[in-house]
Parts: structure tokens; C-alpha cells; sequence
């Protein structure tokens, strides 16, 4: 009977301490800065995008659209200095606030603008041999984050199935041949992760009378060095066909009420080059397809959330189509309703 009543005590007793205790999954405010921005020594403007992370009672939602709660208004001090063996050179740089406004979304609301910092690299250059520091100072609290990253080299050895100075092919002569397009080049110091992108510009002519440039990109798959500091270059090779092209940009385009024709540009062979902490962050924020969906935080920001590194936007190469891929553009079975003109000027097929 002891033993009975006992253990209806303790039952009472831990079912009133679990009904009794609230657990509490905000807690007390921390400041958070939140931190993202790639140097290109290939552009002449660089851009560091810098924000607060929130939490709080409520729609978040509703949060998000709150300028307060998102942005520091005028608070920030944000600089980079250049290091080279432990030793700054030139002048600390300070980037200016540069608001761009903010497309529509969750985040958005009409007072609130991307909050982006950014310095012209034309006036302070960036150097490959040398780190770049950033520091972000909160001068309303105090709060101090930094980061710092290499620069990845210029890539070399860069080549295309086509000689230089001439127009890029798709095809050969006849009806889509499975023609190889490769493109190939050396992999770039401080570089893991290579992405190839094919744009097509191209012109819409309307009934209007307007013409309309556009762009259409087919991206390539992505892929990564073994070793980002080998001392001999590795060479690196992206395949595709001309088919996949030709059939991507039938998928890709339509046509649409008003379209007169389309004319093609030229062809922009691009590259991109992405550090390894970039790499790291890509992968480690790609949707998980196994059982496990929680993925593991990432960032190299100390202080804060994010991620401050490197990437490398080579020089595109820009050639015309050959006449044969011109023509087929305009008459391929993949792309024939789109109204392409060949490179006569004439709608051939329709």
C-alpha cells in the first residue's frame, strides 16, 4: 500500500513539474551580424551584403518586413585591409553603404533596400599574392565580426573546340550530328570549384517595332580540383553536345503573341571559378536527398554568421556562331518554332 501511494507522489509530482515549466525557445536577444560577399579581381565594383538575423515572438513573416529587424540603419563601420606576410600594405579601405532596391518577397517591404556595402576596385586594385581582411563594426553596441580570404589566380590554358579568333560551332555540315563541344583549361590557385556557361544573346523583334536584346544561358555541370595549391596546374575539361545545347534552348524559349523574329548574337564562352570555403558552402546548404535533413551550419565568420570569400569570373569568350550553326538554329528540329532568322536573315523552315 506504501509502494502504491509512493508512486502515485512521484507520478503527481513529475506530471506538475512538466505542466509547470515553459520552455522558453527565444531567450534574450543576441546581436547577430550576418555577412556575405565574394572578391573578384575581375570586377570593377565589389560588394559585401550585410545583415542582422531576428528572432522573435509571432509571424515571422511579419518580422521580416520590419527594416529594424533585418538592417543596421547607419550603425556600421565596414573596412578591408590587404595583408601580405602578416604585414598591411596601402590604406584601409572603407566601404560605403550602397542600397540597391530589393526585389519583392518575403523580405520585402517599401522601406527597406538591399543593405550592401561596396569599394571600386579600380581605385583600390586587388592583388593575388596577398589576403584580404574584413572587418565589420557595429558602433551603436560594439559588436566586432571579421573574415578573411584569399584571392583565386587567373586561369590559364584556356581552350575551346574551335581555334581562336574564329566562330563557335555547334554542328557540323548535315542534320545534328552529335557534335562535341569541349572546353578545357588549367585549374587556378586557391580555385576548387569550376562552373562553364554558354550564352546565347540574342534579339526579339516585335510587332511594335521594338527590338529586345535578351540572354540565354546554358550552364554546364560544375567541377571541383583535387588540389586547389598544386604546384603543377591540373587540367581541367568540361564536355557537352551540340544536340543538348540546341534542345536546351527549345526547352528554355518560346514563342509568344507579338514575336515577329529572332535574331542570334554572339556566342559568350564563360567561366567561373569558386574558392573552397565557397565549395564547402555550396554543398553544405544543397537540398539533402536522404533520410537526414537537418544539415550542419556553415560559416567562416568570427562573431557572426555567413560566408566572406573569393571567386573568379574569367573574361568571356565571344565569337559568332558558324553559318552551318546559325542555320541550324533556325531550322533544327529542337529550336525551328522559335522564329530564328538564319544568318541571311531569313526565316528558311517556317
Amino acid at each position: 500500500m506504501k509502494r502504491i501511494i509512493f508512486c502515485s507522489i512521484l507520478f503527481g509530482t513529475l506530471l506538475f513539474s512538466a505542466c509547470s515549466t515553459d520552455l522558453d525557445v527565444i531567450g534574450n536577444y543576441k546581436e547577430t551580424i550576418v555577412v556575405y560577399g565574394l572578391l573578384d579581381q575581375a570586377q570593377d565594383t565589389q560588394y559585401v551584403k550585410i545583415n542582422k538575423a531576428f528572432l522573435g515572438a509571432g509571424d515571422a513573416y511579419v518580422y521580416a518586413q520590419v527594416k529594424d529587424s533585418t538592417q543596421f540603419v547607419n550603425a556600421l563601420s565596414v573596412e578591408l585591409r590587404r595583408i601580405k606576410n602578416g604585414v598591411q600594405l596601402g590604406a584601409t579601405i572603407l566601404l560605403s553603404p550602397t542600397n540597391k532596391p530589393k526585389d519583392p518577397g518575403i523580405f520585402y517591404s517599401a522601406d527597406q533596400a538591399n543593405a550592401i556595402y561596396s569599394f571600386s576596385a579600380v581605385e583600390y586594385p586587388l592583388h593575388t599574392d596577398s589576403e584580404y581582411e574584413l572587418t565589420v563594426r557595429n558602433n551603436e553596441t560594439g559588436t566586432v565580426v571579421t573574415s578573411k580570404t584569399s584571392l583565386i589566380s587567373d586561369i590559364t590554358g584556356f581552350t575551346t573546340p574551335t581555334p581562336s579568333g574564329s566562330s563557335f560551332s555547334f554542328v557540323l555540315e548535315g542534320y545534328y550530328p552529335n557534335y562535341p563541344f569541349n572546353i578545357v583549361w588549367n585549374s587556378a590557385k586557391n580555385a576548387r570549384i569550376y562552373q562553364a556557361i554558354i550564352r546565347l544573346n540574342y534579339t526579339d523583334s516585335l510587332s511594335t517595332g521594338q527590338n529586345v536584346a535578351h540572354v540565354v544561358d546554358y550552364t554546364l555541370p560544375s567541377l571541383k580540383t583535387l588540389d586547389i595549391n598544386a604546384m603543377t596546374p591540373e587540367v581541367m575539361e568540361v564536355d557537352t553536345k551540340g544536340r543538348d545545347f540546341y534542345k536546351y534552348i527549345g526547352n528554355t524559349l518560346s514563342d509568344y503573341t507579338g514575336l515577329v523574329q529572332r535574331k542570334a548574337g554572339n556566342v559568350d564562352l564563360m567561366l567561373v571559378a569558386g574558392s573552397d570555403e565557397l565549395s564547402t558552402f555550396i554543398d553544405v546548404n544543397t537540398p539533402s536527398t536522404g533520410i537526414i535533413q537537418e544539415r550542419p551550419e556553415y560559416t567562416n565568420i568570427t562573431n557572426g554568421l555567413g560566408l566572406f570569400s573569393a571567386r573568379l569570373n574569367r573574361a568571356p569568350e565571344s565569337r559568332p556562331l558558324s553559318a552551318v550553326s546559325w542555320d541550324s538554329l533556325a531550322c533544327g528540329q529542337y529550336t525551328k518554332k522559335l522564329k530564328f532568322v538564319n544568318a541571311a536573315g531569313v526565316h528558311p523552315c517556317l
